[in-house]
């Protein structure tokens, strides 16, 4: 049995798992799937790079030919401008990574909590209340098994009754000792629920 102390501290490690401060909930998934969208970010914007530096290459080299002061002038521009474009090109890709990371811990934070509250359920602990940030993805999870667990106690507790009253009524047509059996499996899943 775990005493109010302990329950106590379950709860606010419950309430700092909540919050998720920690962004990489579920790194490995996160991690894979982050790679894969900045990689083809990097790939696009690697593209756009070279087109960009061979339209302005195949300019300054015209330019160059007729003129090679004002080449050399446009040479300079150019690589000026190729800088430029890359310094935003990592600047791009670095806020699609960080987006990534973001977008999947709506969804890693999400299946983290709901799979802490059915860890609860499975240990018949029926108070348990889900709770998702506005955010997340699986939120449309939230009342369905909110609703569920209060239907799980629900029904539970109207078992527990039953078996009570099962076990009375077989004591009453003289057979003590299931009524007892009956009335101590009865107390046994009460003991679960509390």
């Amino acid at each position: 049995m775990t005493s109010k102390t302990d329950k106590g501290a379950k709860d606010e490690g419950d309430k700092k798992s909540f919050r998720r401060r920690q962004y990489l909930v579920d790194r490995k998934r996160q991690l894979a799937t982050t790679l894969r969208v900045a990689g083809l970010v990097f790939i696009l914007l690697l593209t756009l790079n070279v087109m960009v530096a061979w339209q302005s290459y195949s300019a300054s080299s015209a330019v160059m030919t007729s003129d090679p002061v004002m080449g050399e002038r446009m040479r300079a521009i150019d690589n000026r401008n190729m800088a430029v474009t890359a310094g935003i090109s990592l600047i791009i890709l670095a806020m699609v990574v960080v987006r990534s990371v973001m977008i999947t811990h709506r969804t890693a934070g999400a299946v983290y909590k709901v799979s802490m509250c059915l860890g609860e359920v499975a240990d018949f602990n029926f108070d348990v209340h889900l709770r998702l940030r506005n955010d997340d993805n699986l939120r449309a999870l939230e009342e369905p098994f909110n609703k569920m667990a209060g239907n799980l106690k629900r029904q539970t507790g109207e078992n527990y009754q039953a078996m009570k009253k099962l076990a009375d009524e077989i004591e009453e047509h003289g057979n003590p000792v299931d009524a007892e059996m009956l009335r101590r499996i009865a107390d046994s899943t009460a003991r679960k629920l509390k």
